[in-house]
């Protein structure tokens, strides 16, 4: 069984990837932080693993649990908010992604 820390955090991970791919790019720099992200929490190497193939056949990646992901909004929000300013520049895709995001996990603007 998967520990609920870890459970968590791979949450966050599908969360990111879903957020990397929804403008049908995934840049070099985004799969770099979403690695980081994955390393700093721990995110066992097969689930891990099993995401980035999706990535790489094309196959669609597994929604994230939002019930999970919402045992910490705010942790999640700062990873999506790392993932987004990472490349230094926001877009407006980006934006009304963070926004959803935000609506999603019953978070107020």
């Amino acid at each position: 069984m998967t520990p609920p820390d870890s459970r968590f955090h791979i949450e966050v991970i599908k969360l990111l990837l879903q957020v990397a791919t929804s403008d049908e790019r995934v840049t070099r720099e985004e799969i770099d932080q979403i690695i980081d992200t994955a390393r700093g929490f721990s995110v066992p190497l097969t689930e891990l693993s099993i995401l980035t193939r999706c990535l790489q056949e094309g196959r669609p990646l597994p929604p994230p649990n939002l019930g999970v992901l919402r045992e910490d909004p705010k942790a999640v929000l700062q990873a999506v908010h790392d993932l987004v300013a990472g490349d230094g520049q926001v877009h407006a895709s980006e934006i009304e992604m963070v926004r959803q995001i935000r609506e999603l996990l019953g978070i107020s603007p």
